[in-house]
């Protein structure tokens, strides 16, 4: 790779700007408006620079900016500049509509002197803006790069593990508060790392960031839970329903939901002996039709869907109107403190009251104590699930785990 300048040549700040939010301009409006609004945005450019400045559009909506013979002060204060212009509203058809963009800076020869490296460390800096909530700007920093090197020491790590089938499915209970049922199961995902142990998800979430790797970790679960509910319904271990945590990757195409029923025909295990457990982060972004219609399939097939780390979110009360939601989970931050904290109990109590008014059941994560499934029994809650009544386990030693939850 050529250098990007020759000895002598003068500090530049190369930037990356990036249009928030632009693909639901062009889905609600068309293509015609969106090129009107790229264009706008050059005009906006091209009046608040000078001499110093040059910018061109990369593609999409994304644009390269350089600012020649700027200290960092002066760089940021300019695309400060740039970002507030951006913001004025600009008129689509009968709308006024306000944009809004991030971008990322790198300084030459400071965080780069290869064209490549230069670009990597701005593309660096404006994921970190657009991280951060958007409508920003990062200047690049070398912590920037040493979490993408260990992001991507991670997810090379991780598909080693695949293929060495160095991740396994560990359930836990989910409990009924009426004694006549059955108990649930969610499956947990492990990774049994050759040199630190055993590893729950919270060790390894920052290499799953690529939605391929998510997708072939969610096809992963779906066979495993199949062949584990086939192992307990061939040892007579009654289990009323198997939660299963799905990502927005699962809804990238049809694939897993075909196999999913390709597998519930083949082993007469029925959809209605599962539950598929989504977040509202599953929601956001681009595939939000594609997550609902999956959704909706789902459940027309039989499962129940859950919403999970209820009560963390935004816009819960919206999907709960809008979704086919069956059960909300309470996260275990509202759990934990239940006892001693008369603000976590009302707000529990509310959400227990609301989604039964709504024709909806209710599981409360993170019960540690008896003190709290007692507490929470009174509420109505309907299934209580955490260490109280058991660790999450291997499918191998389920049923004497269940024979060793206390039912009351």
């Amino acid at each position: 790779m050529a250098l990007v300048a020759t000895q002598g040549t003068r500090r530049f700040c190369l930037a990356l700007l990036d249009l928030d939010g632009f693909k639901t301009i062009n889905d609600s409006f068309g293509h015609l408006a969106g090129n009107k609004v790229l264009t706008i945005v050059a005009s906006r450019l091209r009046k608040i620079g000078d001499e110093r400045f040059f910018a061109a559009r990369l593609g999409g909506d994304e644009f390269g900016m350089v600012f020649t013979d700027a200290s960092e002060a002066d760089a940021v204060e300019f695309f400060d500049q740039i970002l507030e212009g951006i913001r004025e509203p600009i008129q689509i058809k009968r709308i006024q509509r306000h944009c809004s963009a991030s971008v990322g800076l790198a300084f030459f020869p400071h965080d780069g002197v290869t064209m490549e490296s230069l670009l990597r460390s701005a593309d660096l800096a404006l994921y970190h803006a657009k991280a951060l909530g958007r409508d920003r700007g990062e200047v690049f920093r070398l912590q920037l790069k040493e979490e993408a090197d260990r992001r991507a020491e991670l997810l090379a790590e991780i598909e080693n593990g695949l293929r060495l089938e160095a991740f396994e499915l560990h359930y836990q209970p989910i409990v009924p508060i009426a004694s006549d049922q059955d108990v649930s199961l969610e499956a947990l995902m492990r990774w049994r790392h050759p040199e630190r142990g055993l590893l729950t998800p919270e060790s390894f979430l920052g290499g799953l960031l690529d939605p391929g790797i998510r997708a072939e970790f969610g096809m992963f679960m779906l066979e495993e839970v199949f062949r584990d509910a086939a192992s307990l319904r061939e040892n007579k271990t009654k289990i009323r329903r198997i939660a299963m945590n799905l990502t927005d990757s699962d809804f990238r195409s049809e694939s897993f939901i075909d196999r999913f029923l390709t597998l519930s025909d083949a082993t007469g295990i029925g959809p209605e002996c599962f539950c598929a457990e989504i977040t509202e982060g599953t929601f956001l972004g681009a595939g939000q039709k594609r997550v609902r219609d999956g959704l909706e399939r789902l459940h027309r097939a039989g499962v129940e869907i859950a919403l999970d780390d209820f009560g963390t979110g935004h816009g819960s009360l919206t999907h709960l109107r809008e979704l086919p939601i069956d059960r909300l989970k309470i996260d275990r931050s509202f759990i934990a403190n239940i006892i001693s904290s008369r603000e976590d109990r009302t707000i529990v109590h509310g959400m227990i009251e609301m989604a039964h008014g709504l024709g909806k059941t209710v599981t409360a994560e993170g019960v540690e104590t008896l003190e709290q499934a007692r507490l929470l029994t009174r509420m109505n809650c309907d299934q209580l699930q955490g260490w109280y009544f058991s660790k999450a386990c291997e499918v191998e030693r389920l049923p004497e785990c269940l024979k060793q939850i206390t039912r009351f």
